[in-house]
């Protein structure tokens, strides 16, 4: 755990003030269950977590603090509901949505409490990531979304920022250079191949820090990341396709792509079942919405079953929402609010055992370097 100046150094790194300073506004943002029975002891602590930062950055007097608490979304990324509820400091959070009304005289719109802090922390069970990107824009904030977090991850926290930013930085930039990535992948004693259309963006660093006005992204991070173009230009249409394996749980489904989108599962299990009911509910979902290069694996973290640290580790490929990220997919091209998602799959030995991206290569006018080979990049994390 953080004492108060610890946790002061930390943000002053992640938001980029002077950890001399003191009195800026900081927001800490909750969502508790709808039901008791999804309340999980993760989410709890979360929860606690939230109330115990936002008390030692105010007891040592170091900055002004609010927590608000919101009825959860049940999906992750979905624009989050109204209305929000300030919690006090001196109360604890409450249990469940039901249980908010007793706050109903501090209820407000969500867009209303934007300008009431310069910086924001999202310590939620659904991750609040896309909307929070699209508001800090709007309104002018800095925010380190956190869905998921648990104590496992602390550990995370402490890596060099510094050293991190230099590495995602470099990828983001390779990203932006090239036209093309090829991933293949290996499955068991198969070789698939996977082409992922680069034009037309721009490759993004994610390293925790969001050092101006308008930023938003997790924490912790480390991960360089780009949206695959989606054919959204008249007359180019995305050359994204071939195979995209997707391992859980042992069982395989072979995702089929075409021009950015998923067209056909194939796999006899239930876990392909379910992707492919997951897929055919709404066609935006088919949408390949991320191509993310996590580095935290080469400073030795390690798994620990949640996306939020888990993507950071890895080579990931997300399905859904990208427009949050630099695309064009948006929660309007969904058939309804409760479809939006944006979901990452994860090629890391202790998610994907089955998996292993044998060779990763980013492709550039007249020139070609590759990334990865054998799950492994191919740099020195220290540089």
């Amino acid at each position: 755990m953080f004492t108060g100046t610890e946790l002061n150094c930390l943000f002053s790194q992640v938001f980029g003030y002077s950890a001399k300073e003191s009195g800026h506004r900081m927001g800490f943002l909750v969502d508790v269950p709808v039901e008791a029975s999804e309340d999980t002891t993760d989410w709890r602590d979360r929860r606690a977590l939230a109330m115990q930062w936002a008390r030692l950055l105010s007891e040592t007097s170091f900055h002004a603090c609010m927590v608000y608490a919101y009825k959860a979304v049940r999906r992750g990324n979905a624009d989050l509901v109204n209305p929000v509820y300030a919690i006090a400091l001196t109360d604890e959070i409450p249990p469940t949505a039901d249980a908010l009304c007793a706050y109903s005289s501090n209820a407000t719109d969500i867009s209303e409490i934007y300008s009431r802090a310069e910086f924001w922390v999202a310590l939620t069970q659904y991750s609040a990531t896309a909307p929070l990107k699209v508001a800090a824009a709007r309104f002018g904030f800095r925010a380190a979304t956190m869905p998921g977090f648990t104590l496992s991850m602390l550990p995370a926290l402490s890596i060099d920022i510094t050293a991190l930013d230099r590495r995602v930085s470099r990828l983001a930039r390779d990203l932006t250079d090239a036209h093309t990535a090829v991933l293949t992948f290996g499955v068991r004693d198969k070789s698939y191949t996977m082409t992922i259309d680069l034009r037309h963006r721009m490759g993004f660093a994610s390293s925790g820090r969001f050092l101006t006005n308008g930023q938003a992204g997790n924490l912790p991070s480390g991960e360089a990341y780009i949206v695959p173009y989606e054919g959204e230009r008249q007359g180019t249409v995305s050359r994204t396709g071939g195979i995209l394996p997707i391992e859980r749980n042992g069982e395989m489904a072979l995702c089929e792509v075409s021009e950015n989108r998923i067209v056909c599962i194939d796999g006899e299990n239930a876990w392909a079942d379910t992707l492919r009911q997951f897929v055919a509910a709404d066609p935006a979902r088919a949408n390949i919405a991320e191509l993310g290069l996590g580095v935290l694996g080469e400073w030795g973290i390690e798994a620990v079953g949640h996306v939020l640290l888990d993507e950071k580790l890895a080579v990931h490929i997300a399905l859904g929402r990208s427009e949050h990220l630099g695309g064009v997919t948006s929660p309007s091209d969904f058939k309804a609010p409760e479809f939006v998602c944006h979901i990452d799959h994860v090629y890391h030995k202790k998610l994907m055992p089955h998996v292993c991206v044998t060779r990763g290569v980013l492709l550039f006018e007249g020139r070609e370097h590759v990334f990865v080979e054998n799950d492994r990049y191919c740099f020195d994390a220290t540089e």
